[in-house]
């Protein structure tokens, strides 16, 4: 995904700071175990929320155990557990880089593109047979994306909704979900997969018009205030499904994640100049 759905660090408990970086550090050493050092370039904040939500709505605290890293070797650190969330953000990680990979090679010609591609071929490949199902949802999405973007849509739902399902779909992939989670998590996924979609076009929409790439807001012509409704919409949204959750795991960190981190970060992103 594209990093944008993270904690309010001023407001988290010292416990809560420790129990982010644990699980942060957790899904980087699973990128690792599972695909590979050079894998871990591809380390998301917002797949590390994907975890937390899994495993808050499965009801698995999850253990920590002392680990050390190859960026910090010196010193052990805790870590989350391998858990079936952990593994399942791994995943979509993985793949997940790889088709913005894909994106920013085929919208922009970026440089670094083909050599990311390269790096992360054999992890991808990897991914696609680990997790068939998750690939095909998210290569479904990605290729109405494309579709859209080559039409010039100016339609600035239809994108941000096509990205949501994308997510809804992952959700529906998720493991270890059970009675309402089974129901909630994929639509919390869905309402996130549209906030995130809006957030990245108005975040990218001046670099896209320098280099005459589709952004849905550009081709609406569309301003602050109808991006500013619709993130408070998807994120209002995200928040009444969240809650229909009986979270106790987690529960203080995802609450700062969404109530207080994507507040924090959307004001960041629309208040900035340019």
């Amino acid at each position: 995904m594209f990093g944008y759905i993270g904690p309010c660090r001023d407001e988290l408990k010292i416990r809560e700071e420790a129990e982010y970086k644990a699980w942060y550090c957790g899904l980087c050493k699973s990128i690792g175990r599972r695909y590979g050092q050079t894998a871990r370039l591809a380390l998301s904040y917002d797949c590390t929320f994907v975890a937390l939500l899994l495993s808050g709505a499965a009801g698995e605290i999850g253990g920590l155990c002392m680990s050390r890293c190859p960026y910090h070797p010196f010193k052990k650190r805790p870590m989350a557990y391998e858990s079936s969330a952990l593994s399942f953000a791994t995943d979509l990680d993985i793949l997940l880089a790889w088709y913005k990979l894909s994106d920013d090679w085929r919208d922009e010609h970026r440089v670094a593109a083909p050599l990311g591609k390269l790096a992360m071929m054999g992890a991808a490949r990897r991914a696609l047979k680990r997790a068939p199902e998750l690939s095909k949802a998210i290569g479904f999405g990605i290729a109405e994306l494309i579709e859209l973007e080559k039409a010039n849509c100016r339609e600035l739902d239809a994108p941000a909704d096509a990205f949501a399902r994308m997510m809804r779909a992952v959700g529906d992939c998720a493991p270890g979900l059970e009675g309402t989670a089974k129901r909630v998590v994929p639509q919390i996924l869905y309402h996130m997969g549209r906030w995130v979609y809006l957030m990245d076009a108005w975040d990218d929409r001046t670099s896209d018009s320098k280099r005459g790439v589709y952004n849905p807001f550009l081709a609406t012509g569309s301003g602050e205030e109808r991006a500013r409704f619709l993130m408070a919409v998807s994120q209002n949204e995200a928040l009444g499904a969240y809650e229909l959750l009986n979270i106790e795991a987690h529960k203080g960190l995802l609450d700062n994640i969404l109530y207080e981190g994507c507040a924090a970060r959307m004001r960041g992103i629309l208040e900035a100049k340019g």
